[in-house]
This record gives C-alpha cells, sequence and structure tokens, in this order.
C-alpha cells in the first residue's frame, strides 16, 4: 500500500479485522466540528486495527491512512467468526488487545485534558475580569469566528479574539476544540448549569438578532433546552434569509418529533428529513401531530400547510401507515417460509404457462394467476408484478409488446392520472383545510349532529381527495380537536361516537364515488369496456347514492345505539374561528381551484350530451390548474406512479382477456358447476358481499378486490346481471376493520385521534355492526338496481 492511501474512512461499514506486516499507518480522528481531521494514533508491524467491526458491526469510528509504503492483512469478519468457532481463544486475546487500548486511549485522554484544564486556567487567571468573563462566553460558540465575535462583543471583538488566541482556543478548527472544552466547563463551575444555560440563551439571542442563526444554533444545542433550540431553529427556518439547506439540515436532525409537532415550519422540515431517509410513514404520523396541535393555536396558515402536505403523502399509497408495513398495509416485505411459498407458487404456474402445447387462454390464465400468487407475496412491489406480467405475455407470445401496453394508451389510464393530478393540485391549494374548518365551525349543538357534520366532511372530501388515507390524516385530527374543546372523556362514549363516525366518512364510504380511492379505480379498470362506459363520474354516483345514504344514515344510526353519549357541554368554537380568521380571506388560488373542480364536474356531467368523453374534461381541468400554479413539476413527481403502471397493466388485463377468449371459458366453467341452477341476482349480490369479507380476513384490500372481481365478474356476464354489481359489493365489504391491521386507513384514523378517541375493542364491535349494515343494504338496493336495467 503507497504512503497516503486510506485502508477506510470513518463513518464507512466495518466489516474486518487488519493486521500490520510492514510499514506504519496512522489514525485520524474529525475534529468537533467536522471540518478537519486529528491524528489519535499510529500503528507499527505487529499492531492490529479495526477489531471493533469484528464484534459490533458499527461503523469505523477513525479514518486509518499509510504513513508511508505498507503491508497489511486483512480478516473478514465471516472468516474470523468461523476461526473463533475452531479457536475460542483467538476472541479473549483480541479483547484483551481491545480492552489495553481503551485504556490507554482513556488515560491519554484525561491526562491530556487536565494539562488543557490546567494551561487554560493558569491564562486565565492573569486576565481581567471584563476580558476573562468574554473568553468564557465565546467559549460557547462552535467556532471563535470574527461575525459572532463581532455581534456579541461589539469593538472589544479583537481583543476576545487574541485572547482566545493565546488560551487556544482560536479559529483553528481542530486545535481549539479541546481549549474551548476547557473553557466552557470551567464557566459552568463558575456559574452553574441554569446560570450557563441563561447566559447561552442571552447570547444567541444577540446572534440571532444578527442574523447569525447558524451560530446562535451552535450555542443553543450546547447549552440550552430542546423546547428553546426548537424554538429558535422555527424562527431561523421562517428568517429572511433563511439558513442554508445544509446548516438547516443539521440543526432539524438534532430535533425529535416530539418538539418538532410544536411548530408547523419545524414539523414541515422534519418531515421532509424523514421523506427523504425513505421513511415516509414517521413524515405522516408528525405532520398528523402537528396538525393536531395547528388546530388549536394561531398561528396564521400553518394548518393550511400542514393538510395541503398530509394530503400529498396520504395520497401516496406508497406512504407506511403504521410501523414496518407496505403500500396496501401489509407487513413489510421480508422473505419468509409464506413468501417464499407464493413466489414459488408463482413460478409454477409461469412454468405451466410455458408448457408446450398450452393454449394462448390457458397461458394468459397461468401468467395472471402467477401474477396473483406473487402479489400474496407482498415480497414484489405492485408496479414490478405488472411489469413481470407483461413480459410474460411477450415471451409466451399471448400478446405482442403494443398489445400488452395498450392499457396505457386509453383514455381510461389518462383519467385516473387527471383524477390523481387534480386531487395533488387541490391538497397544494389549502382548500381542504379551509372546508374542514368551516364545516367543524358550523357544528350544531349535540354530539350526534356534530358526529353526522364530521362524517359528511369526509364524505365531501371523498371526489376531492381520492385516498382514504389521506383523508383520516385531515379528518381525524378535526375531530379530536372537537372533542377536546367538549372535554370528553378519552376513549368514552361520546368520543368513540365522534371518532368512529369520522373514520366512517373518511374510509368505509369511499364506495359513493369512482374516485373514492385507489381500489375503487382499480375495480372500474377491471370493468368491461361497456360497462366502464356506462359507469363514469356521474353514472357511479347515481347507482351507488341508495346504498351510500343507507349505510351512513344506518352508521349514525348504529354508532348513536351501540355508544349512547353522554350529556356534554356546548362547543366553543373560538379556536376554530381563530383559524378561519387566520387563513384571512380566501385567495385567489383557492378562488381559482374551486372554479377549476366545478367546471370539471359539471363537465362530466354534461359529457353524455358534450360527446366528450371524461378523460378529456379531466384533462382540461388538470392543465387549467398548471395555468393556476397549483399542479407543476412537483406535483407530477409526486404522484404515486408505481400505482399508476399497475393500473395500466390492470386496463390491459381485462381487453386481453376478451381477445384470448376468457370471457367463453369462464361461461363454459359457470354451466357446468351451476347446470340448470339459476341463482337469483339477490343471491348471487349477498354470495359476492359473503366471500368478500371471508377473504378480506386474509388477503390485503387490494388484492381482495383484484382477485375476487377477476374471478366473479364473468360470472356475473353469465348470469344476466351487470358487472357493476359485483364492484360495488366488493368495494362495499372490503374496508374491514376486524383486526386492527386489516385496513391501513382505519389505522391512520386511530394514530391521527392519538388513540384518545376510540379504541380497537369499540372499533371491533362496531365493524361487526356495520358489517351486517352493508349486506342489508345490498339487498334492499337490488330493487333500485333493477330499476335502472342493471339486472
Amino acid at each position: 500500500m503507497p504512503a497516503g492511501r486510506e485502508v477506510f474512512r470513518q463513518g464507512e461499514p466495518g466489516d474486518s479485522l487488519y493486521i500490520v506486516a510492514d510499514g506504519a499507518l496512522v489514525a485520524y480522528v474529525a475534529s468537533e466540528d467536522e471540518r478537519s481531521a486529528v491524528r489519535v494514533g499510529g500503528f507499527a508491524p505487529g499492531d492490529l486495527f479495526g477489531e471493533m467491526a469484528l464484534f459490533t458491526g458499527e461503523p469505523r469510528s477513525a479514518t486509518i491512512r499509510a504513513e508511508r509504503p505498507s503491508t497489511i492483512l486483512q480478516l473478514p469478519r465471516e472468516r474470523f467468526l468461523a476461526l473463533v468457532r475452531r479457536e475460542p481463544t483467538i476472541s479473549l486475546t483480541i479483547a484483551a488487545t481491545l480492552s489495553e487500548r481503551l485504556r490507554a486511549a482513556n488515560v491519554a485522554r484525561v491526562e491530556h485534558a487536565a494539562f488543557v484544564a490546567a494551561a487554560v486556567g493558569e491564562t486565565l487567571a492573569r486576565l481581567p475580569a471584563e476580558r476573562r468573563r468574554a473568553v468564557l462566553e465565546a467559549s460557547l460558540l462552535d467556532t471563535v469566528a470574527e461575525a459572532p465575535l463581532r455581534a456579541l462583543f461589539g469593538e472589544a471583538a479583537d481583543t476576545v479574539a487574541a485572547d482566545c488566541a493565546a488560551l487556544g482556543a482560536g479559529a483553528a478548527l481542530g486545535a481549539g476544540a479541546p481549549a474551548r472544552r476547557a473553557l466552557r466547563e470551567a464557566l459552568e463551575r463558575e456559574v452553574g448549569r441554569e446560570a450557563l444555560v441563561a447566559r447561552a440563551e442571552m447570547l444567541a439571542g444577540r446572534l440571532a438578532a444578527a442574523g447569525l442563526w447558524h451560530d446562535a444554533l451552535g450555542v443553543l444545542a450546547r447549552a440550552s433546552t430542546p423546547a428553546v433550540f426548537g424554538g429558535t431553529l422555527a424562527r431561523a427556518l421562517r428568517a429572511v434569509p433563511t439558513l442554508p439547506a445544509d446548516h438547516a439540515q443539521r440543526w432539524v436532525e438534532r430535533v425529535d418529533d416530539e418538539h418538532a409537532a410544536r411548530d408547523a415550519d419545524l414539523a414541515l422540515a422534519r418531515a421532509q428529513l424523514h421523506e427523504a431517509r425513505g421513511d415516509a410513514g414517521a413524515a405522516l404520523a408528525l405532520l398528523r401531530r402537528a396538525l393536531g396541535v395547528a388546530l388549536v393555536s394561531d398561528e396564521a396558515g400553518a394548518g393550511q400547510r400542514l393538510s395541503a402536505e398530509i394530503a400529498r403523502l396520504g395520497s401516496n399509497r406508497t406512504v407506511d401507515v403504521s410501523g414496518a408495513r407496505d403500500r396496501t398495509g401489509a407487513p413489510a416485505r421480508r422473505w419468509r417460509a409464506p413468501a417464499l411459498a407464493c413466489v414459488g407458487a408463482s413460478a409454477a404456474c409461469v412454468a405451466l404457462g410455458a408448457w408446450p402445447g398450452a393454449s394462448t387462454a390457458w397461458a394468459f390464465i397461468w401468467l395472471l394467476l402467477a401474477a396473483i400468487a406473487l402479489l400474496m407475496s407482498r415480497a414484489v412491489p405492485d408496479f414490478a408484478v405488472g411489469l413481470v406480467l407483461v413480459t410474460g405475455w411477450v415471451l409466451l407470445g399471448v400478446a405482442k409488446a403494443p398489445e400488452a401496453l395498450a392499457g396505457f394508451a386509453t383514455k381510461e389510464w389518462l383519467f385516473v392520472v387527471a383524477i390523481y393530478g387534480l386531487a395533488s393540485a387541490t391538497a397544494r391549494s389549502g382548500l381542504l383545510f379551509r372546508i374542514g374548518l368551516l364545516l367543524v365551525r358550523r357544528l350544531p349543538h349535540g354530539i350526534a349532529w356534530q358526529t353526522g357534520t364530521l362524517l359528511l366532511t369526509g364524505v365531501l372530501l371523498t371526489p376531492l381527495l381520492p385516498s382514504s388515507t389521506g383523508r383520516a390524516s385531515l379528518t381525524s385530527p378535526l375531530a379530536l380537536a372537537v372533542a377536546e374543546a367538549l372535554r370528553l372523556p378519552e376513549r368514552g362514549r361520546a368520543a368513540a361516537l365522534l371518532g368512529l363516525g369520522t373514520w366512517v366518512g373518511a374510509g368505509p364510504l369511499m364506495f359513493a364515488f369512482l374516485n373514492g380511492s385507489g381500489t375503487c379505480l382499480l375495480a372500474w379498470g377491471l370493468l368491461p369496456e361497456a360497462s366502464r362506459a356506462r359507469f363514469g363520474w356521474i353514472g357511479w354516483g347515481v347507482a351507488a347514492l341508495p346504498l351510500s345514504l343507507f349505510v351512513m344514515l344506518g352508521s349514525l344510526l348504529l354508532l348513536g345505539v351501540m355508544f349512547r353519549p353522554e350529556p356534554v357541554a356546548r362547543l366553543a368554537t373560538e379556536r376554530v374561528s381563530l383559524q378561519v380568521a387566520a387563513l384571512g380571506p380566501v385567495t385567489p388560488r383557492e378562488i381559482g381551484t374551486i372554479v377549476i373542480l366545478a367546471l370539471t364536474v359539471a363537465g362530466w356531467i354534461a359529457a353524455p350530451w358534450l360527446r366528450v368523453d371524461l378523460a378529456t374534461i379531466a384533462l382540461l381541468g388538470l392543465l387549467a390548474c398548471v395555468g393556476l400554479g397549483t399542479f407543476d413539476r412537483p406535483g407530477l413527481q409526486s404522484l404515486d406512479w408505481g400505482f399508476l403502471m399497475f393500473f395500466g397493466v390492470v386496463l390491459t388485463v381485462g381487453r386481453l382477456g376478451v381477445s384470448v377468449g376468457l370471457d367463453r371459458l369462464a361461461g363454459a366453467a359457470v354451466d357446468r358447476l351451476l347446470g340448470a341452477a339459476q341463482p337469483s341476482p339477490l343471491v348471487f349480490v349477498l354470495a359476492v358481499a359473503g366471500v368478500s369479507v371471508l377473504v378480506r380476513l386474509a388477503l390485503d384490500q387490494d388484492l381482495a378486490v383484484v382477485l375476487l372481481a377477476v374471478t366473479l365478474l364473468p360470472v356475473a356476464s353469465r348470469l344476466g346481471v351487470e358487472p357493476w354489481l359485483v364492484v360495488i359489493a366488493l368495494l362495499a365489504t372490503s374496508v374491514a376493520w376486524f383486526l386492527p391491521s386489516q385496513t391501513p386507513s382505519y389505522l391512520v384514523a386511530q394514530s391521527a385521534s392519538e388513540g384518545r378517541l376510540f379504541s380497537h375493542a369499540q372499533a371491533q364491535r362496531f365493524a361487526l355492526a356495520y358489517t351486517v349494515l352493508t349486506l342489508i343494504g345490498l339487498a334492499l338496493c337490488v330493487p333500485y338496481w333493477r330499476l335502472l336495467g342493471l339486472i
């Protein structure tokens, strides 16, 4: 190894032990401010280093560099462990070497610190009292630079800088750190911890007034409370000019989520850090807590900005909503036995599809089963499963590439892209939060009426935000704020009534609208083309209206009976009124968004007469949002492209199924199975719903709906039932929460209310009653659907 070459750097993963065979190496450690390196030791032939990695696997604690040409031997961790299993005494030898090195390092550190402290004490004693006090205060700075010294000491800054240099605590980055540490310890011994904190906060205030936020935060991080540090950091993030991005990230990392939730700007910055690290679930949880704080504060625009970001994160189906969970709410992907079994079954299905002599229809069926098995494994993202399916179609000759990708060239795919874009634009406009606040401010007296209003809030937000997770993130904090204003006992009957009613509006009633959630859009994409044309946004809403009203009103009645509330005080809405006042008048951007949404919905209603398809109208609305400035490149990037890719493949499944004759095969299978028996439409719809409830006990929501839709849609056509009835029965029963982990949006609702409104046990009792209510509603709606010609 030539001189100057590094063996490894501080912070890199450690995986090997090294032994010096020849030459010399030196160890360096980054200084306290991480801007320079300090030599901390050296190694001669026969010495070993890097042994900590063998025991802890932690990152390297120092940088090792060759001082002159050297030869070193490397022992990887795996080979070391194998050697220890054969010769256990080797680990004792390594441990003894490590212990001796740590002891020597500690002795050297103590001796060095004592020497520096003695030298600093002697020099301090010779300084006049005023200069001595200034030097001690300057030691609280990260670096003794001209700008912060000038802000703190004015004309005496040069004298303070000279005194610091004489003490060895000057601006030299690495060398000055030990002396400054000794000065800070001397200051604390002299004035005590409480006075030290007060003095640090006073100095930080001067630095902040001079715009030196980075220096001010350095002082507070060293000698103040987390609350004061967090408050100052929040002011720094709002300052003009603001903190540079690298400085802001360094300080935001030092704030915990509890303190970050107390300020909207700090919460947004901390959430951005979580998201950048791939933990969008933590970001969403933090923002929900911050929104709850904002609802009872009078900070202008705080709730609006938080709600826009919550809507963006909540509408992204990849968000981790309950710990280690994937985009469907399933446990995080791990290659365990069930997953391996599903992957094995998928591979077997692919082999059967590729078997010589297999017809095109059976190749299509086997590939579809392989994709379903792969989805059930939860080990592969949905979009990747879609890409695997497309690849299989092309390789096995089921379809040519243009046919395999036909779903992406349909107006239905463009319609869904535009819907998600409009939802993103609406969220970024701040309109959602204003709507929620206005509804809460107008809550009538009486817990039943208040519950109904909050439930209706979730329903009204459904077409604007096609994500039950996002709606639960927005409405549950509103319900919690109302419960706090009413001083309701936590998890009492009234609180449970309020919380569960709010959840019903945000989640289970998603089937009321075509764009109620991504699951609704997936099911719609699987419908035959004629059904998709018939059940556009308006057609869907009209057909689903009686069931939606029955379930909505029935849920309120059930909740009132199950959680008969105790008398509660009259709601005080002063805080909410302050929030509305803080938002100010409706902004031009919000007015523009309202106009665009109104015109888009009006266009969907008038589409049959205008002879324009829904996708064109939605795209025109999205282009209007681009002109308004509510949808731009970041908005486009924030869309859930994984879901959109999977949805394009789902659209292709329906088209290819017809072209390969899957409907004929299904019809023949149904005829053989049923024979002369012909179940009534009522029995069929209830059977579909019952199967859905059972399957949801084992499968995720999206997977259950896709699997059952693919299986049952051909059966519906054979029985003379409109396939949409299968879809609505599946969707109405797919939002189950018998088990807390069944539905991600339920977990979000429970978490966003901090678990203070209802318990899982209360929710489970209501879930059973809600399921029975939904089945009754489906049965009662059969005559209405017959009247519409769907049967």
